[in-house]
């Protein structure tokens, strides 16, 4: 993604018929051969910047300049393999063009190519050499290899389990922007895992992550207001939050709504309310589905009937992630 956007950081706050000319440009030069603007092109394709965007055509053009070893086309076009863009979905060739980015440094690639290697995506899996290339990228300073060298030297994947050092690559990639880390971070630092507890400074991380849109860091951020961990218990604000990740479909929200319906935690007692959410959490949580029949038992008819009615509207609105 970097690449892509300096790619076309030149072009973007032109007239819309100065970044058709710069595209024409491109293109002219494109034609003649210059690897470098092959895949500038394929980013103009790719963004629809003074062209209709054409994934395909995009595509192509990452292709002819990744066949003359030009490294960030290489990178892009396995991006395109591995989301199936402009191209069949093709996990092996998007591993096939990582490694040629990668081997010729590109940092994003490493880290590409690392993941393939941790997920089993076109390759077999394989822990240790995904650390390695993810050691690549995040010495080079690439905030998601950070993160992903943090996770692998939490959980012990592809290393030696190493909650100092998972720390120390989460505070890196946190530092960077990188808003995984940043809510990793904050949950090591609000469960002294690799660090002391400083549960005020794992408000701050979740904070940033949570403002960015991060489901999992808005559900956290949620979780400390509503025990007073490193911020003031406010209930309310504790809703807001279990609110904004509960809209992008995050489960564990939908539990913490329910609860906070069930008591009146922040706000109105509502066990109807209480019951949708527990109902809608049940499609992704066994617990949720006794809780939801718990509370149905204390229920009367009409109200399990006005549960039942909005949980379906609930589960239309959020239900498939």
């Amino acid at each position: 993604m970097a690449l892509m956007l300096a790619a076309s950081a030149g072009v973007e706050g032109k007239s819309l018929s100065g970044i058709h000319q710069e595209f024409l440009r491109t293109k002219l030069e494109a034609v003649k051969g210059s690897p470098e603007n092959q895949h500038r092109l394929g980013v103009l394709y790719e963004r629809g910047l003074g062209v209709a965007k054409d994934e395909v055509a995009a595509a192509e053009w990452f292709q002819r300049a990744a066949e003359l070893d030009y490294a960030p086309a290489q990178y892009a076009l396995g991006r395109c393999y591995r989301a199936g863009r402009g191209v069949a979905n093709d996990p092996e060739q998007a591993v096939k063009w990582f490694r040629k980015a990668a081997e010729h440094g590109l940092a994003d690639a490493q880290n590409s190519l690392g993941f393939c290697y941790q997920m089993g995506s076109g390759i077999a899996a394989n822990p240790v050499e995904a650390v390695g290339w993810f050691q690549k990228a995040a010495d080079a300073g690439n905030a998601a290899a950070q993160n992903n060298l943090g996770y692998c030297y939490k959980n012990g994947q592809g290393v030696v389990a190493d909650p100092v050092a998972a720390v120390a690559w989460y505070r890196k990639a946190a530092i960077a922007g990188n808003h995984p880390a940043q809510n990793s971070l904050a949950e090591c630092l609000q469960a002294g895992l690799g660090t002391p507890k400083n549960p005020i400074e794992a408000v701050t991380w979740y904070k940033s992550a949570a403002a960015a849109g991060m489901p999992e860091a808005q559900d956290n951020l949620g979780f400390c207001y509503f025990l007073g961990q490193g911020v003031e218990r406010d209930y309310a604000e504790a809703v807001r939050w279990f609110t904004l990740a509960s809209d992008q479909k995050f489960p564990r929200a939908w539990v913490n709504l329910a609860i906070c319906h069930a008591n009146g935690y922040g706000v109105p007692k509502d066990v109807v309310e209480s019951y949708a959410w527990w109902n809608l959490a049940s499609t992704e949580m066994e617990r949720a589905a006794r809780a939801r029949d718990d509370l149905e038992r204390l229920m009367s008819p009409a109200q399990v009937a006005a549960a039942q009615k909005r949980a379906r509207k609930l589960k239309n609105r959020l239900g498939s992630r």
